[in-house]
């Protein structure tokens, strides 16, 4: 259902689809059947440009399950009052009001078409900004088709929204909290069989609804990855080149590798509800994970790969990297992965095609990161956004600002530090912290600094509930600092450097030629003192030494090895303030990099 993602099939439907192995089963895609409605333009601005929090796509189809009464008091307070620079303008909510009006239409003819199909099972996937699409639709099958039985699942199902969405809206039928790959065919085999189905563990109904007290645990997960079939996309791609929006952009296909996080499993970073209660990390076999990607390759030839897995296994640089760098698959594949890999690492994933990537960087600032629990430094997070762009890879990352205790001063030091950067790729976006379900922020949050945790005040103007029970249906929840801090003034001049750092990335760059004596380093970042260094002796030798973080005691014997000749920390130092003076080099208390780039460097791809 919209607003679900527009250039992507929804794995956890395919999977599900070609689990089941049934011909009278097929995915309908009417995330694509909208956007030719409503102009791709705006579905694409209000999935990946409008802030989550606003849940703006349930506010659209709030319309065709609650009715038309009291939409614009949201656009005034949540819209216009939510402070954005630049704020929303007028055309774009006229846009949006236009969307919200075709909303109901859409799921009555929707809710037709699929009833005269007469089917026995409709099965929704429910994430983020799609459960009031879900709902109305959800109803409008039942008020068509009684006897069809209706499920949900997916990231808004899980935990304590599954339980109050069954509890609340009582043409739904079952949903399945947690993972479905394993319960999702059982539950079909005894509703054709016309048996209940909510003995099935993680199927919440309304004949065993639990209490409020302790939410039942979810559908069992899986647990060998490799049991689970190639997912079928061939209902997307089918309906993809009927819409007009195939004739527009360019779709994607969803790779998986693994489930879970193995950081998160060690230290769940504060943030992030990913996972929900199923973090415990598992991959697939190199051999399966190998073999599903050549057969998705094949199947739809010319199609940039995602993986949508968390973070990359690491095995898988002993294992499944070397064998696709030996493959002959045109491949150009997108990983979540951690940014502290070594240069090597990043070499290896370049040959492998795996091309554009998502570090998770979220900060420059060492103190920032421990309240993240990143594990790992800011200066780590420089050195992988250098090496990236000497590689020819293409870094997706953002910073995050507002954990509660974080240190304002952090922020004036990223500021002057941003102006150094601007030959490598900037942040696709710099916001203030999210709040969201299952994260250590939201289940620990008082402990972490939060105070008065309550829904964003958005679902306020799209579900007519009390807050109690809006609190069990959210994902997204706002929050007070209990210190008073205004994030937004501390941040401002790091806001500032970071859309200069965006607008001067273009005609950047930062790039060296090594010659047997010397070194020529070409400045070309607005910040530059001088077009051209040439350096030779100890500049040189620490120029090259510093391509990786180093401490001023590894220099010593690595310098000395370089020179020939006895070299002291006295010496290092001298030698190195004209460095940092002129932004070649940057320092972080004892450990020291090069921001230079070897002029052999690879263009991203």
């Amino acid at each position: 259902m919209p607003f679900g993602p527009l250039l992507q099939p929804s794995l956890g439907l395919s999977l599900l689809k070609a689990g089941l192995g049934e011909p009278g089963a097929r995915i309908e895609y009417l995330t694509l059947a909208f956007a030719d409605l409503v102009g791709t333009e705006l579905y694409r601005w209000i999935t990946t440009e409008a802030p989550s929090d606003w849940v703006i796509g349930d506010w659209i189809f709030a319309g065709a399950l609650y009715g038309e009464s009291g939409g614009e008091i949201y656009l005034d307070r949540v819209v216009r009052g939510c402070g954005l620079c630049p704020p929303v303008d007028e055309p774009r909510l006229d846009e949006i009001r236009r969307a919200r009006r075709m909303a109901g239409p859409f799921i009555a003819a929707c809710g037709e078409r699929i009833a005269r199909a007469s089917p026995r099972i409709v099965g929704f996937t429910n994430a983020f900004c799609q459960q009031t699409a879900v709902l109305a639709l959800a109803r409008t099958l039942k008020e068509e088709s009684p006897e069809t039985f209706i499920v949900l699942g997916g990231a808004n199902c899980e935990g304590a929204m599954g339980r109050e969405i069954v509890r609340q809206f009582p043409f739904v039928d079952a949903v399945v909290s947690g993972e479905g790959d394993r319960i999702f065919p059982q539950l079909c085999r005894l509703v054709l069989a016309g048996q209940p189905v909510g003995g099935l563990p993680g199927v919440l109904t309304r004949d065993r609804l639990p209490d409020r007290g302790p939410v039942p645990p979810n559908a069992p997960p899986v647990e060998e990855m490799d049991t689970l079939p190639y997912p079928d996309y061939d209902d997307f791609f089918a309906q993809w080149e009927a819409s007009e929006t195939g004739r527009e952009l360019t779709p994607q296909v969803l790779f998986e590798t693994s489930r879970g996080c193995w950081w998160g499993t060690a230290q769940h970073c504060t943030f992030c509800g990913l996972n929900g209660s199923t973090m415990a990390f598992r991959s697939k076999s190199p051999e399966r994970a190998f073999a599903e990607l050549a057969y998705l390759s094949h199947r739809y030839p010319g199609r940039f790969i995602l993986a949508v897995d968390t973070i990359l296994d690491l095995r898988y640089f002993e294992t499944l990297i070397p064998e696709l760098i030996r493959s002959p698959l045109p491949l150009d594949l997108f990983y979540a992965l951690k940014a502290n890999l070594r240069k090597d690492q990043l070499r290896a994933l370049r040959a492998a095609g795996i091309t554009r990537i998502q570090p998770g960087i979220e900060s420059l600032h060492d103190d920032v990161l421990k309240l993240m629990r990143k594990g790992e430094t800011g200066l780590q997070n420089i050195q992988l956004l250098k090496w990236c762009r000497e590689l020819g890879l293409r870094p997706a990352w953002n910073i995050l600002w507002g954990f509660p205790g974080e240190p304002i001063e952090a922020y004036g030091q990223m500021a002057r530090l941003v102006p150094l950067l601007t030959h490598l790729t900037p942040p696709q976006s710099s916001n203030r912290i999210r709040l969201d379900r299952f994260s250590p922020n939201f289940e620990q949050g008082t402990e972490l600094g939060f105070a008065d945790i309550e829904p964003c005040p958005a679902y306020g103007y799209i579900y007519p509930f009390a807050p109690e029970t809006l609190r069990h249906l959210a994902y997204h929840f706002a929050f007070r600092y209990p210190d008073g801090r205004d994030v937004t003034a501390y941040t401002e001049p790091l806001a500032r450097e970071i859309e200069r750092w965006r607008s001067a990335h273009s005609g950047s760059a930062l790039f060296f030629e090594s010659r047997e004596e010397e070194i020529r380093v070409w400045d070309l970042r607005p910040i530059a003192s001088e077009l051209l260094t040439v350096l030779t002796g100890l500049e040189r030798s620490l120029i090259l030494a510093c391509d990786r973080i180093r401490s001023l005691q590894q220099l010593v014997a690595e310098l000395e090895a370089a020179e020939g000749r006895p070299v002291s920390l006295d010496e290092i130092e001298q030698r190195l303030q004209p460095l940092l003076d002129r932004g070649l080099m940057i320092r972080q208390g004892n450990r020291l990099l090069s921001l230079a780039i070897a002029a052999h460097s690879e263009p991203p791809r």
